[in-house]
């Protein structure tokens, strides 16, 4: 894996907002030190025929850019499809709704890698959310390592339509005492926060939410949480 470790996957599903998503690939590309080496990978439903149009024009636009066109699946489960097509030695969990802010943040992030030497381990950088996150320290888009994404089995659980496969992966980074905030500002861009419109997507987030039961189902899966955090001890180096 190390020999990749100097390349970064972002991955992320996208519906509905070509545009803003176009917006977030630009500022992370005009602020990223090593262009040619990181790719942005992007879930798309198939019936979202906006974002499918757009994405002909990203491509052409864009470098280190692809797109992955599938049926509508749950939301924690995007990023496991696009997985298996990625190379790169760490995984940042990225949004469509998100701007970065900060210049060189790639390297600042491979950085921290290197010097962490069993991989294990969550970085995330200040989203502007702060004020409004229900846990303290919250990553709301986290940052792994491969190492991590093979040992825990996925990417993210794929059992959450709506929220929470981010807080699986910040209680089991608490847990191990393997979290770390980093100098990067990755601005949130959120209807909450004042700074976008509400959308459909948005809305459908949430119904899904109180339709879902996501928290009871969080919690169901405490025990299968245990395992993993128990594998990633094992393969922790003191």
């Amino acid at each position: 894996m190390d020999k990749y470790l100097n390349k970064i996957a972002v991955v992320l599903g996208s519906r509905g907002r070509p545009h803003r998503l176009e917006t977030f690939i630009e500022s992370m590309w005009e602020l990223a030190d090593g262009l040619s080496s990181h790719k942005v990978y992007v879930y798309v439903d198939d019936d979202d025929e906006a974002t499918i149009e757009h994405s002909k024009v990203l491509k052409k636009k864009y470098d280190h850019l692809v797109f992955h066109i599938g049926p509508r699946i749950i939301m924690s489960d995007m990023v496991n499809k696009l997985y298996p097509h990625t190379s790169e030695g760490i995984i940042f969990l990225g949004g469509d709704d998100l701007m970065m802010r900060t210049q060189g943040w790639d390297s600042i992030v491979i950085q921290t890698y290197k010097e962490c030497e069993d991989r294990i381990l969550l970085c995330y950088g200040t989203d502007g959310g702060e004020a409004v996150h229900t846990q303290p320290n919250f990553a709301t888009h986290p940052i792994i390592s491969r190492r991590w994404v093979e040992i825990q089995g996925c990417v993210t659980p794929p059992y959450f339509s709506c929220d929470y496969a981010d807080t699986w992966l910040n209680d089991l980074a608490n847990d191990l005492g393997r979290k770390r905030l980093l100098p990067i500002f990755n601005e949130h861009m959120h209807w909450s926060l004042g700074k976008s419109p509400v959308d459909m997507t948005y809305v459908e987030n949430r119904q899904r939410f109180q339709e879902d039961n996501v928290i009871e189902k969080y919690q169901e899966m405490e025990g299968e949480r245990q395992q993993v955090l128990n594998k990633l001890k094992e393969a922790l180096i003191c």
